[in-house]
């Protein structure tokens, strides 16, 4: 079977600009599940990150994930119909910013691994390219969702690092945590995991690296990663 199989669910991607990638993974690892009834995945591609937080959160939390492309919601919509959560998870195929506006209940996590290339090569075809380049900006995404979410609730996204600071900046809700990935001990981070909320309190920051210096996983990403990756 092609695609990516998960200890508890298979990604197929054929049809997907976007694959499966590592980006993802951390985020739907790392985003806090804790007390969430509602759970809403911005841009969900081929459905990674919601079926991780359906398998990660309570039985009774239900997901919402929105997709602009047609061709990838309808795999994200068969991901999940071929998973154990096909009842708690409903799919919506349009444009996240117009879901945002239509939807009046809040949610206790909104989650996101947006696309972040600015315009530039154009892409081999447009379906990449749509999956590719921001089609809004991070804080667009960030501010309308803020409208969203509940008192208590957070907003998490995965974020090349040097985006970090122009978000931060624009953002009307309050940082309060920050893991900066490296690939490899002794890097420079590549990419941030981050979370806003509405009530401010002390930032938390850590680092995450992804291999040692034998190019083995780290005990840190193994700990993070063991629940989906099969080779853990």
């Amino acid at each position: 079977m092609s695609g990516f199989t998960f200890k508890q669910f298979h990604i197929n991607q054929q049809d997907c600009a976007m694959k499966v990638g590592t980006d993802g993974i951390l985020l739907g690892a790392w985003a806090d599940v804790t007390n969430c009834r509602r759970i809403l995945d911005m841009g969900c591609g081929t459905g990674l990150l919601a079926l991780m937080l359906a398998q990660r959160s309570a039985p009774d939390c239900q997901i919402h994930a929105v997709e602009l492309d047609p061709a990838a919601a309808q795999q994200a919509q068969q991901n999940i119909n071929d998973s154990p959560w096909r009842h708690r998870i409903e799919l919506h195929q349009g444009d996240v910013l117009h879901f945002l506006a239509e939807t009046a209940s809040p949610f206790d996590l909104i989650v996101a691994n947006p696309p972040y290339f600015a315009q530039g090569v154009h892409c081999k075809n447009a379906q990449r390219q749509l999956a590719r380049y921001m089609q809004q900006c991070h804080s667009d995404w960030l501010n309308r969702a803020a409208q969203r979410l509940s008192s208590n609730g957070e907003i998490s996204f995965v974020v090349p690092f040097e985006a970090v600071k122009s978000l931060m900046d624009s953002a009307e809700l309050h940082c309060v945590k920050q893991t900066a990935v490296m690939t490899k001990i002794g890097k420079t981070p590549r990419r941030m995991l981050i979370t806003f909320a509405k009530q401010s309190r002390a930032l938390r920051q850590d680092e995450l690296v992804i291999y040692d210096e034998h190019h083995q996983y780290t005990a840190e990403f193994v700990a993070l990663t063991k629940d989906f990756y099969l080779k853990f």
